[in-house]
């Protein structure tokens, strides 16, 4: 999938590979990417953060 580079970044990160193939289960019960997951986890990380401060 293309990104749109006005709204959206490319980004790489290194992960355990017990945590990497958790993390693919998890995205495919909630039908998305693993790159797809990561955003949505981050985002909401983020939000719950936003609320706290």
């Amino acid at each position: 999938m293309a990104i749109n580079k006005e709204t959206q970044v490319s980004a790489s990160v290194v992960l355990d590979k017990v945590i990497n193939e958790k993390l693919k289960k998890i995205a495919k019960d909630n039908k998305r990417s693993a790159s797809g997951q990561m955003a949505f986890i981050i985002e909401k990380f983020i939000a719950e953060y936003e609320l706290k401060k």
